[in-house]
């Protein structure tokens, strides 16, 4: 049981701040009580004691000759011994080993988010911490590297096997770990997306991405126009349409109209006027792109509007919207009356939700200041669906 104590010794030393660092010196000690006994068994503690004291890489002091021990002393000079018989690697060769990985896809990258994530692990280093993801290093810097590299989306186990190898293996071992990184370091990565929506942000999808819209939207898809119009019901951009779909200049279109919820969207009506967008919640970066193209074409005077949940949720997709993609945004259906006119709909928020609501700071977005207070206030959401149950109602007292 030898190798069980040496163990204990490299693991209390591991976690100095200096005693694992290549060249230390010095003499280390420690009190031995039960709970270090209980870890192996106090008959094995002893014997192993006993054995590396005849090898000289320890010294006991006895409580009760042969029977309790009181105090093991060492000396760092050993420990470089210790390692090699406990066949433990070095701490400080696996932080150079580490840092140099890190180092070396700190060059590699463009995006500044796996920058910033990969500078604050180069300082955890430092310090002699390892991140705990890095036992699994190898894997998860790959996938950060083909993440940084992606310029379409890939579906999540594409991805998977074209970085790992398995078509399920990012789903099962990496995918918590670059969720987590993203939700802190990603500039894109907004509070109140989900996994889906997150992963969309990096361009790994679970289905393909589908931008709807409905009005008279004219584009250029390979040099050839089609105009969207003319499905007055709404049509579907996938994918690829995103990537070589390109809006035409010089459209009459005075407004652009971008709806949360699909039931809403379907239920608004064509317009001649208006572009109406199904938002699903988060737009995408390939949808982001698109729509901030067509931003680009339509002339100053068009106006921007957002329909979405009287809830904290809501707040936060109307502000990501605004601060990504139409600078101009106003709210639509988001105030006060409307709240009061469905308030019957309304729901109790979580607790949690409730206080990051009344924590949250509206600038950059005054406009919707008014509603956070009510909804502060009241405690309840609204989500936008509660719109159609009011007209359903409505058309069944007027026998419709």
């Amino acid at each position: 049981m030898k190798k069980e104590l040496l163990k204990m010794i490299i693991d209390r030393t591991e976690k100095s701040a200096s005693d694992w660092k290549k060249g230390a010196e010095g003499n280390r000690s420690f009190l031995v009580h039960q709970e270090l006994y209980d870890q192996i068994g106090k008959t094995e503690f002893i014997n192993g004691a006993k054995e590396l004291q005849r090898q000289g890489l320890l010294k006991i002091e006895w409580e009760a000759i042969g029977v309790d021990i009181r105090r093991i002393r060492y000396s760092l000079k050993d420990l470089a011994v210790m390692y090699e018989m406990s066949g433990i690697r070095p701490k400080f060769q696996r932080i150079e080993e580490n840092m140099m990985a890190v180092e070396n896809l700190l060059h590699s990258v463009k995006g500044l988010w796996i920058k910033e994530y990969l500078i604050r692990c180069m300082k955890r280093l430092e310090q002699g911490k390892i991140p705990q993801e890095f036992s699994k290093r190898d894997a998860l810097f790959r996938c950060l590297k083909v993440i940084d590299g992606l310029k379409e989306p890939l579906y999540k186990r594409v991805f998977s096997k074209y970085c790992l190898g398995d078509s399920k293996l990012f789903e099962n071992s990496l995918e918590s770990i670059v969720l987590s990184i993203a939700r802190k370091y990603h500039e894109d990565i907004e509070e109140g997306m989900n996994n889906t929506q997150i992963l969309s942000q990096l361009l790994i999808e679970e289905y393909s991405q589908e931008l709807a819209v409905k009005g008279p939207l004219r584009i250029s898809v390979n040099g050839q126009e089609i105009n969207l119009g003319q499905f007055c019901y709404g049509a579907v951009l996938n994918s690829q349409m995103l990537v070589h779909a390109k809006p035409l200049a010089g459209q009459n279109i005075k407004r652009i109209l971008t709806i949360e919820n699909k039931a809403n969207y379907m239920a608004t009506p064509y317009d001649e006027e208006a572009v109406i967008i199904y938002s699903h919640g988060f737009f995408t970066p390939k949808e982001r792109e698109f729509l901030i193209s067509l931003r680009n074409v339509l002339c100053p005077e068009t106006q921007y509007l957002h329909s979405g949940d009287l809830d904290y949720g809501g707040i936060l997709i109307y502000r990501y919207i605004k601060q990504k993609i139409f600078p101009d945004l106003m709210p639509f259906q988001m105030d006060g009356e409307i709240y009061h006119k469905y308030e019957k709909y309304a729901v109790k928020m979580e607790p949690e939700t409730l206080k990051k609501l009344k924590k949250m700071q509206m600038n950059g977005s005054p406009e919707l200041a008014e509603l956070r207070e009510l909804l502060s206030r009241e405690g309840k959401g609204l989500e936008q669906e509660s719109f159609l149950l009011a007209s359903d109602e409505t058309a069944g007292e007027n026998g419709t």
